[in-house]
């Protein structure tokens, strides 16, 4: 089994996103959905670009957050894996 935070989490190419002031705005054209994400989560999707791990991501997030490196992995890996189940990311 890979390790979890070895994956690499990319955007699904079914979606299209931008991000505004800091918060992603991901549209899925075929079922016709808006979703924002928070700042937090919006960072994490601008991340989840296919080059970095989810190892990874958490190391930016703890460098530019004032958070604990346990929290960080929490709130990615259960942000990915929420993403993953809408379909929103592919795992490479």
């Amino acid at each position: 089994m890979v390790d979890p935070l070895q994956r690499r989490p990319t955007h699904h190419p079914r979606t299209a996103s931008r991000v505004f002031s800091g918060e992603a705005v991901i549209i899925t054209p075929a079922e016709n959905k808006v979703r924002m994400l928070n700042p937090v989560g919006s960072r994490i999707w601008q991340l989840a670009d296919g080059a970095r791990s989810v190892a990874a991501i958490v190391a930016v997030l703890t460098e530019e957050y004032d958070v604990d490196p346990a929290q960080a992995q929490r709130t990615t890996l259960e942000l990915l894996d929420t993403l993953a189940a809408k379909e929103l990311i592919v795992w490479n």
